[in-house]
């Protein structure tokens, strides 16, 4: 009981509830009574308390929470006379209102959505067709031509032509009550992309909320910016937020660093989401006003350098929050402005109602201190109770239970016999002013087992920087073993939707038949 009555406390303090708590909780009621618990139950309760409030902010215009839930109805009209109780839609699109509304209308039908990534080929969305037997693609248009060349066995409904659908045209249907469900697929940054399917326990579930809506400082109707892709668990959380918060949410199809700026100043906008890559871009874009009324940036979904941390708290003020979590395991830490300023290359604290482990490669538990795999049990995991979920990640945990990541287990490198985490070598590499970003990759040494490259991508500028250049800056930084034994220069780097680094797209052919070679007098 007081776990729910601190969600209460919580959800008041966000002004969520406002003006009339009793008649917005008899709406919620009967919303989900009606049609269960989904999106489509959270934008129709948002609509129902203030309609003419926008919903979804665009550069093409504004969706006001009436015009989105009238918008979900009409799909979802169409889609049932396009697809089958209980199946199965994929969404094939950018961010943008057509998507919010599909999706809206997949969650009053009961259909199970799958949410693809626009970066995938066509022959891997319809890899990922076939493998989610879908009955329906809705597809943006540009993605369309790629499709029907290769064949598409899934039939094809353009975004262009929701996009067209009017209510006259449309029969009313009765609303189907039936339970749906939201399929992720994973980045694929790793591997072939996985669909995601979470088992998740509410009542486990609230205490981790409840610490996310204290500790962002959230509050209802605060516009909010989302530079991620709605396909993603981090994207898709803030759409469902914001919908519960009647926040007005700023969309961009493609966006740029120069128009999340615009957005910034002359949306009064409060709350940014963005991944590291995108927090980078906008510090290096310069804009002739601060965004003064930004409270809270929230990044995630790829490590965020302490350096990056630094220079973003020093720009913005004491309002980055560094959020970790996945989508096959969920939400797990978060680092405060405060805990940033105190350890940057930190994710923070673990959140309440979730449990971290840091195991060694055999799986006895690690001490404080030691990195070891980190392992996760909570309300948002799936399967595997007992044990928890192995994130992949490896990571370590101070005694006073902030965490540290230092790189995936799978990336791990072994150079003379010593574990070598790339993101460790990258960072002591990235303090060199000229380096934009970089890369390590490992390469076949007889002397070390494994030797390091270096891909770097410079700062514009400095054209003459040269492979001894880099040799001589990093000595003072680097062993003798940790030093890249061969160097390139490369205009960028592979990196997935979200910005974040594909290692196996990763290049640098090759054998080191000795050491690292950073020529003569190279000292131990």
């Amino acid at each position: 009981m007081n776990v729910f009555l601190d969600a209460l406390r919580a959800a008041g303090r966000t002004g969520l509830l406002h003006p009339n708590p009793g008649r917005a909780a008899w709406l919620w009621l009967a919303l989900t009574v009606r049609h269960g618990v989904s999106l489509y139950s959270v934008a129709a309760w948002s609509a129902a308390r203030f309609p003419d409030a926008p919903a979804l902010v665009e550069p093409e215009g504004t969706t006001t929470f009436r015009g989105l839930a009238q918008q979900a109805d009409l799909i979802a009209d169409a889609l049932a006379g396009r697809v089958r109780p209980g199946g199965s839609v994929g969404l094939l699109g950018r961010n943008h209102a057509t998507f919010v509304a599909t999706l809206l209308a997949c969650g009053r039908l009961g259909l199970r959505a799958v949410l693809l990534n626009t970066s995938f080929s066509a022959r891997q969305t319809l890899e990922v067709c076939g493998a989610q037997a879908l009955d329906l693609l809705v597809v943006d248009d540009e993605f369309v031509p790629g499709l029907r060349a290769l064949g598409a066995g899934v039939p094809l409904w353009p975004t262009s032509g929701v996009r067209a659908l009017r209510r006259e045209e449309v029969p009313r249907r009765p609303a189907r009550r039936r339970r749906g469900s939201i399929v992720i697929l994973s980045s694929g940054s790793t591997g072939p992309p996985k669909a995601v399917r979470r088992n998740v326990n509410p009542a486990e579930l609230l205490p981790t909320l409840t610490a996310l809506l204290d500790r962002l400082r959230l509050r209802a109707r605060a516009p909010t910016l989302l530079t991620i892709p709605l396909f993603h668990g981090h994207g898709l959380m803030t759409l469902g937020l914001s919908l519960a918060m009647g926040a007005p949410l700023h969309l961009f199809a493609r966006g740029t660093p120069e128009a999340y700026w615009r957005a910034l100043v002359q949306g009064d906008i409060e709350v940014l989401v963005l991944v590291p890559t995108v927090l980078y871009r906008l510090l290096e874009t310069p804009s002739p006003e601060p965004a003064g009324r930004l409270r809270t940036i929230v990044c995630g979904s790829a490590p965020l350098g302490a350096d990056l941390a630094t220079r973003a708290l020093s720009r913005f003020g004491p309002v980055l929050y560094n959020l970790y979590g996945g989508s096959e395991f969920g939400l797990v830490s978060l680092a405060t402005p405060e805990g940033l300023l105190a350890a940057p290359d930190s994710v923070g604290d673990v959140l309440p109602g979730v449990r971290v482990l840091i195991r060694r490669p055999d799986g006895t538990p690690a001490p404080p201190g030691e990195v070891g795999e980190v392992v996760v049990r909570g309300g948002m995991v799936t399967g595997e109770p007992s044990p928890g979920t192995r994130t992949g990640d490896l990571g370590q945990l101070s005694p006073s239970g902030r965490l540290t990541l230092a790189g995936r287990r799978d990336d791990l490198l072994i150079v003379g016999g010593e574990n070598v985490s790339p993101e460790a070598v990258e960072a002591r590499i990235a303090e060199l002013g000229y380096v934009r970003e970089c890369a390590v990759v490992g390469l076949p040494s007889e002397e070390y087992g494994q030797a390091l490259a270096a891909l770097l991508v410079l700062h514009p500028g400095h054209p003459r920087v040269t492979r001894e250049t880099v040799e001589a800056d990093l000595r003072p930084l680097l062993p003798r073993m940790l030093r890249p034994a061969r160097i390139a220069f490369v205009e960028e780097l592979p990196r997935n939707a979200l910005g974040k680094l594909v290692r196996r797209q990763l290049q640098v052919d090759g054998k080191v038949d000795g050491g690292p070679q950073v020529g003569p007098g190279a000292g131990t």
